[in-house]
Parts: C-alpha cells; structure tokens; sequence
C-alpha cells in the first residue's frame, strides 16, 4: 500500500467532506461544471478529501458515485477518519447504516433513521474500495490530507507496506508500547476510577487529569495514520465539557504553524460558514478558526484551508426544521482559489 501518493496534475476542484449528503453533491459538482460522470468541458479533475459517508441520507450512493469517477480516472479521494472508522469496525455515531439492519447501533436511539441502507455487495466492495484510498496526495505545489499535514506523521507512511488494517493496527501497537514503557496507563487508570461518575456530568468540578490528558492526547497524535486523519491534540490547559464528556485534550489548530511553501487544503475540522461569534457558539470546544472568517486562508503563509464547512449537520437540520441550510458542502477550485459552494 503506498499510502502518500502523486496529486494529479493540472487543474482540479477539490471537494471538501460530503457526509452521505448526495443531493447536496450533485448540485455542488453541477456548479463546477462536471456531468454525472465527472466529465468536466475544460479537463478539470475532481479531489475528494475524504469523509464521504455517514450522517447523510445516501451514503451508499455518494461512495459509489465517487469511486466510479476515480476508477475512470477523473477524480482522487483520500481516507478520511469516518471510513477508517468502517475498515476498523469501529460503531460510531452516524455510521448504523453500513451495519445489518439489525447490528443498527444508530436505530436505537432513534436516529439517522432517513439515511439509506448499504447492501451485502456494497459492504464488501466499499470495505475494499476504502483499503485502496491513500491518506494523502502530493506535488510540488499543493498538498491534499484530510485532517492535517504532519510531516513526522508523512514520513513514516511514505515506508509503510502494510494494508491500511494491518498498517493501523501495528502503529497503535508500537504506541502503546511506547504508553506502556512511560507508565502513562497507570494515572490514566487511577484518575478514570477516582472521576468516574463525574467526568459524564456536565455540572461536575472537574480539574485538569493529566494522566488522561497525557494519553488522550499521545494516542492521537502519536499515531501516524490518525494524525493525518484526525488531527493533532495536546492537553488543555482548562478541562473542557464536549461530546459526553470532560475532556483533558483539545484539538490543535496546526495550520498555524505550518510554514511551508506547498499549499495545503484539508476537511474534518467543521468550520461553521458563519460570523466568528456564531461558529465560536456552534462549535464542539474551542473554536479552532477564532480571527479568520469562514472562508479565508490560514496560517503565517495563508497558504493552508479547511474546505469542510459542515454538510455533516444537515441530518440535524433536516430533523429540526431548518430551511435554508447553515451546513454546506464547498469545493476550491485550483489554482482560482474560487470557493464554490452548493
């Protein structure tokens, strides 16, 4: 497996997460100018930066739509953390539909219920499909990863031969050797005991754990393949209440600190298409854009963007009532630096 691999040449658009959303990637590929196929009248080529599925209505088609296009040619996609997650097996929030009807973990608690099923055929050749997806795409001027661009991270997968499974499973097994070696699981462990019923409380006085904090954070970005899938984090310096729980690691905001000279354009990270007063509100934690607006370069360079401006909540919005949607599906068109939206 050659798991950092050649950026097309030439123009391209490139296409932040999609989140199952079909429709919404229709209309926004329309915009572009492709047909159904991914032709596009000018040759341009379509990069997809991964997280297409889960949450939307139409995972299956917005998987099968796309790899036809890559299998044609005409397009590139990398892995993204949500069809990692599938290759490990991992039930997350949002992906009940890839499971047997019955192994919905997303149909107990009465969501995602509209989002359409996968097939026994389409589970095996998605799983196969995902297992061929590189985690980054490079050339001299431009870089494409899905969450972010760490070059320690990068050199190691350059040398990986492994499949993505078997890749991912030795990396965290070498990591927790490592975790092992440092006596870091020992205060992980006595801190979970001690705070256990307090840190799934949201009015609890929690204070900093560091032995939480230390793994939370090292088993994140201390493992290559989810560095790049899934960021960096460090320890916080105030715990912090999200998705459930305290948390003692924040999400760190890598672009600003990246100062090389390739561009770099990323996803994953929910950058809310909003004034900074209201993304600081909507978003899970720190908000990791704070001074740029929704749609500016990042970084000393301004040479680093986010295209994934949160088509994933359209699920909520749906259910909620909203109309117009807030979450948005976007492409940056390359070398333009024109950002289309759906």
């Amino acid at each position: 497996m050659q798991f950092i691999q050649p950026l097309f040449d030439g123009p391209i658009d490139i296409v932040g997460d999609v989140h199952g959303e079909m429709p919404a990637l229709e209309i926004l590929l329309a915009r572009l100018g492709y047909d159904p196929a991914g032709r596009h009248p000018k040759g341009n080529r379509l990069v997809f930066v991964g997280d297409l599925v889960d949450r939307g209505i139409d995972s299956p088609a917005v998987v099968e739509r796309v790899a036809e296009m890559v299998e044609a040619g005409r397009a590139q996609c990398i892995l993204g953390n949500h069809e990692l997650n599938l290759i490990r097996g991992q039930a997350k929030e949002g992906n009940g539909w890839f499971q047997a009807a019955d192994a919905d973990h997303d149909a107990t608690g009465g969501h995602f219920g509209a989002s359409a099923r996968v097939s026994d055929n389409q589970r095996k050749s998605f799983m196969d499909w995902f297992g061929s997806l590189p985690l980054a795409l490079e050339r001299q001027d431009l870089r494409v990863v899905h969450a972010c661009w760490h070059p320690e991270s990068v050199e190691i997968l350059r040398h990986e031969t492994r499949g993505t499974l078997a890749a991912y499973e030795a990396l965290d097994a070498k990591l927790t050797r490592r975790l092992e070696q440092e006596g870091a699981f020992t205060q992980h462990a006595q801190e979970l005991r001690a705070w256990k019923a307090e840190l799934t409380d949201p009015n609890a006085h929690v204070p900093l754990l560091e032995g939480i904090g230390k793994v939370d954070s090292l088993k994140q970005s201390g493992h290559p393949m989810k560095a790049l899938t899934s960021g960096l984090e460090r320890m916080t310096a105030t715990p912090f209440f999200a998705t459930g729980k305290w948390r003692m690691a924040e999400r760190v905001a890598w672009w600003n600190e990246y100062e090389d000279a390739p561009a770099v354009v990323f996803g994953h990270y929910w950058r809310w298409p909003l004034a900074e007063e209201d993304a600081t509100a909507r978003s899970r934690g720190p908000n990791l854009f704070s001074g740029y607006g929704p749609f500016e370069w990042l970084g000393p360079r301004r040479n680093a963007l986010c295209v994934d401006w949160c088509v994933g909540v359209r699920w909520l919005e749906r259910r909620q009532g909203v109309s117009p949607h807030v979450g948005r599906i976007g492409a940056l068109r390359w070398e333009s630096k024109e950002i289309v939206l759906d």
